[in-house]
């Protein structure tokens, strides 16, 4: 079969179906606010309207050319950031149905297909922004995957296919790295691995490319988890974290109660954990069986434990759970569903009843889908919604504390950030945040002590400098507040508003002269500062 004229004449119902269910499922999260990591990247981010940022990160540059794009259609608006991951979603869905109505039909096709465009276990990718590229290197590795079965007789379209798959690579530097194997088990499932093993060979080399690539990357990401997101040093026993993860996920496809952006709650007694276990062999073992009994559903399971696999890893590069991971994985259980209920549906005993359990499941997993969605809409709602079903991650009650503080409730964030630090003693940000609660309290003593705690447990966390300076200032210890201040500066050189309190500093010290070089240093880099021109003036008097 090929998709052509014909092809879209025959199937536009179907289509204009997803199309309808995803746009009634997501409609009330379009508007949502940026939230969590789109603040840094998007918001906060003074980089996000230049073209010339797209040249800093020249191996995944499509999001940020992307981002560009839709900052200049609508400015810092979440409508048209968020757009872009429907967009992604929107494709991904239909290449699914287009990629099974050409290995099976269309009723194996629609039932896959519907499946993943509403599922509430991998509407987190959709519905945040710094969440869609999942649904983006997804998008590009189903569309380099169509291409594939199509190149049998066209170099063209094979070279293309290879192409795109790189695409999927600049999109996600590690999700896509066991992928290439997909391809070898299409042949060995659907094809002819003897003649054809061969054409998998450019899918490697691109693999192999971008962990070489990205070998350089790793400090770096090590360091960010563990300054920024505290992420303990070590390495994690396989054996016990991949039954947790599976399972977890297993869980979240089949009863998607507890939806969460931390999956904090994975302590098990010994008990439970003998049987996550004892279902995690069963699945594998399962898989494997399927290889001689049915290859259909080898394939899809194998899409299922390959696209998870850069996840499984006993090295801390990333979470043990996160519903976002799942967003790629979650096709090869849909597909492996669909076929069994293919199965079943043309006997009349199952027919009707069939079809009607399915309506019923699709109703009650986009209401799901729609009320996570509200999760999504605001900050206040997504940690209060998060310290419910995460109520172990410091993370939680960090951001908790934010959310109470910012509700006029300093006894509530003083509580949260202590049950930060509680839970996690080096936990930097949230001492910072206990001493901006104690400052807005007016009790310095404490703000100090904990700005300080901050600092030491994170070097780089400049704000802590910045406010201890603050501290000083208003207790007249001008040099301390100069030393603090110039601190922050070492660690961020580029925020000009540290200059400015550099040089208000100096000028309320009597020391003109340095005030006025540090005013005049602003105003090369700003000429229209205003703080700048008015301390300028005041030192030159």
């Amino acid at each position: 079969m090929q998709i052509n004229q014909n092809w879209f004449k025959n199937n536009w119902i179907s289509l204009f179906i997803l199309t309808l269910l995803i746009a009634i499922t997501f409609a009330n999260a379009l508007n949502n606010a940026f939230l969590s990591d789109d603040l840094a990247e998007i918001v906060q981010n003074p980089n996000v309207g230049k073209f010339s940022y797209i040249f800093s990160h020249p191996f995944g540059f499509i999001r940020i050319l992307l981002n560009y794009f839709a900052y200049h259609l609508g400015g810092i608006n979440p409508v048209f950031f968020r757009l872009i991951n429907y967009a992604f979603h929107l494709g991904s869905t239909y290449l699914i149905y287009a990629i099974l109505t050409i290995l099976y039909n269309r009723r194996l096709a629609i039932i896959a297909a519907t499946l993943f465009a509403i599922h509430p276990a991998i509407s987190e990718a959709v519905v945040w922004i710094s969440g869609g590229t999942y649904p983006q290197y997804t998008f590009f590795f189903l569309l380099s995957f169509l291409l594939y079965i199509f190149s049998k007789k066209s170099h063209t379209l094979y070279w293309a296919s290879v192409v795109i798959f790189s695409f999927a690579f600049m999109s996600h530097p590690v999700m896509p790295l066991a992928l290439f194997v997909i391809f070898l088990l299409y042949e060995a499932c659907f094809g002819d691995i003897k003649k054809n093993w061969i054409r998998s060979a450019p899918y490697l080399l691109i693999a192999i490319a971008y962990v070489f690539i990205n070998i350089s990357a790793l400090p770096e990401r090590i360091t960010t988890l563990q300054s920024v997101h505290y992420q303990e040093k070590g390495i994690d026993n396989p054996f016990v974290l991949i039954p947790i993860a599976i399972t977890s996920y297993l869980e979240l496809i089949f009863f998607p109660k507890t939806l969460t952006l931390y999956h904090s709650e994975l302590a098990f007694g010994a008990v439970e954990f003998l049987i996550r276990a004892a279902i995690t062999l069963l699945f594998l073992t399962a898989t494997i069986i399927s290889f001689k009994k049915n290859k259909h559903i080898f394939f899809w399971l194998s899409l299922f434990w390959l696209s998870l696999a850069p996840t499984l890893t006993p090295f801390r590069f990333n979470w043990i759970v996160a519903e976002r991971y799942l967003y790629l994985p979650s096709l090869g259980i849909f597909a492996s569903l669909a076929f069994f209920l293919d199965k079943l549906a043309p006997k009349k005993q199952y027919k009707y009843g069939l079809y009607g359990l399915l309506t019923v499941v699709i109703i009650l997993l986009s209401v799901r889908t729609i009320i996570r969605n509200i999760d999504w809409e605001n900050e206040d709602n997504l940690w209060i919604a998060t310290g419910k079903t995460s109520p172990s991650s410091p993370n939680t009650h960090n951001n908790l504390g934010d959310v109470y503080g910012r509700h006029g409730d300093k006894e509530g964030a003083l509580r949260e950030f202590s049950r930060a630090i509680e839970l996690k003693p080096n936990y930097a940000d949230a001492y910072h945040n206990l001493g901006n609660t104690y400052r807005e309290m007016g009790q310095m003593d404490k703000a100090l002590q904990s700005y300080q705690t901050a600092a030491n447990l994170n070097p780089n966390l400049w704000q802590s400098y910045q406010n201890i300076a603050a501290i000083y200032f208003q207790d007249k210890q001008y040099d301390k507040a100069a030393e603090y201040i110039q601190k922050a500066i070492q660690i961020n050189p580029k925020n000009i508003n540290l200059y400015i309190n550099l040089g208000v500093i100096y000028l309320t010290h009597g020391d003109k002269d340095k005030a006025k070089q540090i005013f005049m240093q602003v105003l090369t880099q700003d000429p229209n500062n205003q703080m700048a021109n008015v301390g300028l003036i005041e030192a030159s008097k």
